[in-house]
C-alpha cells in the first residue's frame, strides 16, 4: 500500500471510529421518555384549584375558576359555577396516550428553554389511527418532566402546550399555557359552565391567528385514593 493510501485508509479509520463514539454518547430517547413515564405514572389521582384566562383578540372574559380531579388512567371532571373555557388537549392524556401506543423516538440534541437545557425528543406515534401525527417534548434532563409539547394533531392543526412547574417535588405543572390555532377554534376549546362574562367580536374573529389560553393550579391534593363516585 502507497504512503498516500495509507493515510487516507488511516484518516478514514478516524472519522469512523469518531462517528462510533459520537453515536454511542447520544442519549437514548426511549431511555428519557421512560423515565418521564415512570415519573408521571406515579400520579394515581389528584385534585386542584384551576384559574382560565383567555388571550384571544375576538374575546373579551374575565379570568374564571374551577376544581379539576383526575382519576388514573384519564377520568377528568370539572367543577365550576362559572362559564369556563378549556383546551381539549391536555386534560385528556395526550402525553399518555402516545406512550400507550406505539412509536418511535428520534433525539435531536439540546436547547435552552426558560433558562435551562433540555432534551428535544421527536415521536412519530405508530398506532392505527394516532390522533397525533408528531410531537416535539422538550424534557428536563435532571427533573425528566416536559417542559413544552408541540403536537401536529391530524384535525386540528399544530397545538403547543408550555409546562411551567413550582414545587420541585410535585411532578404537576403550576401553570399550562397553551397556544392554539384560531381557525381550528371549535375544535380545540371545550365549553363547559354558565356563559355569564363572556363577549364574542365577530369581525375580529375573522382575523386572528392564534391565541393563547393559561391555566394555573394550587392547592394540589396527590394520591388521596380518591373513589370514583367522586365523578358521577
Amino acid at each position: 500500500m502507497t504512503p498516500l493510501k495509507t493515510k487516507i485508509s488511516f484518516l478514514f479509520a478516524i472519522l469512523l471510529f469518531s462517528g462510533i463514539i459520537l453515536r454511542a454518547q447520544e442519549p437514548d430517547p426511549y431511555a428519557i421518555i421512560d423515565s418521564v413515564s415512570n415519573r408521571l405514572g406515579k400520579i394515581n389521582d389528584y385534585q386542584a384549584d384551576i384559574e382560565i384566562e383567555v388571550d384571544v383578540d375576538f374575546i373579551r372574559m374575565p379570568v374564571k375558576h374551577a376544581r379539576i380531579f383526575y382519576k388514573k388512567p384519564d377520568i377528568i371532571k370539572f367543577e365550576s359555577d362559572e362559564f369556563i373555557m378549556l383546551p381539549k388537549r391536555g386534560f385528556d392524556k395526550q402525553v399518555t396516550d402516545i406512550l400507550n401506543e406505539p412509536y418511535s423516538a428520534i433525539y435531536l440534541g439540546r436547547e435552552e428553554l426558560n433558562g435551562r437545557q433540555h432534551d428535544m425528543i421527536r415521536i412519530v406515534p405508530l398506532g392505527k389511527r394516532p390522533d397525533v401525527i408528531l410531537a416535539t417534548w422538550w424534557i428536563d434532563p435532571e427533573k425528566f418532566l416536559i417542559a413544552r409539547n408541540e403536537s401536529t394533531m391530524k384535525k386540528e392543526g399544530n397545538f403547543t402546550v408550555e409546562f411551567i412547574y413550582g414545587d420541585p417535588g410535585i411532578s404537576l405543572p403550576t401553570e399550562m399555557i397553551f397556544t392554539i390555532e384560531i381557525e381550528k377554534f371549535s375544535l380545540p376549546l371545550k365549553f363547559i359552565g354558565k356563559s355569564e362574562g363572556l363577549d364574542i367580536d365577530r369581525e375580529k374573529m375573522k382575523g386572528s391567528n392564534t391565541g393563547k389560553v393559561y391555566i394555573r393550579f394550587d392547592h394540589y391534593s396527590i394520591n388521596t385514593s380518591m373513589t370514583e363516585d367522586i365523578f358521577h
